[in-house]
């Protein structure tokens, strides 16, 4: 598809809403820290006082910018924790699902929970790097060259195959001993041994003098009826390894979805991932919102520059977009090479002074245009809120997804690992 086409594809409409720009009122946390029950909260903008932690040295003033708000971490560990009330291996794959892998490992390991789980073995060695201590599973692939560094740096590995042999081997030549779980697939298809084959993997892992299973699990499909077919797939399985006096460590099935199935679903251990974050796993989930989760990242950039735009005056690439009446632009440093998705264009608001402008298409790599109407107040260097963790700003990924038909999770880990992030709280 050629560009002009493709633009104009993707930015249909986006002109619509821009004789709308919407007002906005917004409340302010009491204290940082602690955040009242049920209250809604904004992340400020950066100060000179706090700290940044950008993956690749800081930003320029204009620059994205991520906050994360620890003390929402903090609160949505604890409320989860004390509805499942069995251990919580906190999921931290894909860059913590866009909030930085390091700086929110520590704040779930500091704020109690029992492991970390990663997807990537490069991320639990970053994690051990750290100095994260708790422990940690790769649920990602190995391979046998993988197995002593797995090892020396005490990284429980899921294992699904004969290539277990691999970390026994490694292990005997270290005199130590290695930690695996065994996962088992009961019906995700992705990866893990099938059930009738699953026992005899177990056996063999058993078997291995240097090999101790702390864990077996598999992963649900998140079709509520089917998931309880692969749940009871799953302890049939544990069931007769146990019968032959084998000891699999801790059962887990449930992510969070499963957070919000009966409790027979947590058996001896749950791994949220999305609801850490503050939201929920679908959109049923989200309207009863059963445990109050906090939002917990926010994504800022600047007004780069202003303008005045007649009647009919063409903007973009390839002059695709034209305005419909005379209006103000404005230009935001911030575009899809930052993982501010495309699809967004002319569907989605951000925040400026306390009021919703429409994005217009197209979002460029380096550059998202916002339609200020005939707004004269909104100045150049301006903050410019893209994702909010305020409910009441209705600017939080899950009220992005609705209309741009991108998921929260693709949204959220879709953000630029380079971009600063700040952790406060």
């Amino acid at each position: 598809m050629r560009r002009r086409n493709f633009l104009q594809a993707m930015g249909a409409g986006s002109l619509a809403a821009l004789s709308s720009a919407e007002s906005g009122t917004r409340r302010h946390m009491t204290s940082p820290d602690c955040p009242k029950d049920g209250e809604s909260t904004r992340i400020p903008p950066l100060s000179a006082n706090q700290e940044e932690q950008p993956a690749a040295g800081p930003g320029g003033y204009h620059d994205p910018r991520i906050a994360v708000d620890l003390a929402h971490i903090r609160w949505n560990l604890s409320q989860i924790r004390n509805h499942v009330k069995v251990p919580v291996m906190a999921v931290v794959k894909a860059n913590a699902y866009g909030h930085g892998l390091v700086g929110t490992s520590k704040a779930l390991e500091k704020a109690g929970a029992d492991s970390l789980m990663v997807g990537k073995l490069q991320e639990a060695v970053a994690l051990r790097e750290a100095g994260i201590r708790c422990p940690i599973l790769n649920f990602g692939p190995f391979d046998r060259r993988d197995s002593a560094e797995i090892i020396q740096r005490k990284i429980s590995q899921s294992v699904f195959t004969e290539e277990v042999a691999y970390l026994d081997e490694a292990a005997a030549g270290l005199d130590k001993t290695a930690s695996v779980h065994i996962d088992i697939d009961t019906g995700m298809g992705r990866t893990g041994a099938a059930p009738e084959q699953a026992l005899r993997l177990i056996k063999k892992t058993a078997s291995f003098p240097h090999l101790k299973i702390d864990g077996v699990c598999t992963t649900l499909t998140e079709e509520p009826d089917f998931d309880k077919e692969q749940l009871r797939r799953f302890l049939q399985v544990c069931t007769v390894a146990r019968a032959k006096g084998i000891s699999l460590g801790l059962r887990h099935a449930a992510s969070s979805a499963g957070i919000f199935y009966s409790s027979e679903f947590y058996l001896d251990m749950i791994r949220p991932g999305i609801t850490l974050y503050g939201y929920y796993p679908n959109a049923g989930t989200r309207k009863t919102d059963a445990l109050g989760l906090k939002p917990v990242l926010k994504l800022s950039a600047r007004v780069s520059f202003i303008k005045d735009l007649g009647a009919g005056e063409p903007f973009s690439y390839l002059r695709a977009f034209k305005a419909e009446s005379k209006m103000r632009l404005a230009t935001i440093g911030i575009g899809y090479s930052d993982g501010y998705p495309f699809l967004f264009s002319g569907k989605v608001q951000v925040l400026i002074r306390n009021k919703k402008f429409p994005v217009l298409g197209a979002i460029t790599s380096n550059h998202v245009m916002v339609g200020l109407g005939d707004d004269r107040e909104v100045r150049i260097g301006d903050e410019v809120t893209l994702i909010d963790p305020d409910r009441s700003s209705g600017l939080a990924a899950d009220d992005l997804a609705g209309p741009s038909g991108v998921a929260d999770y693709k949204i959220l880990i879709g953000l630029n690992p380079l971009i600063p992030r700040t952790y406060l709280g």
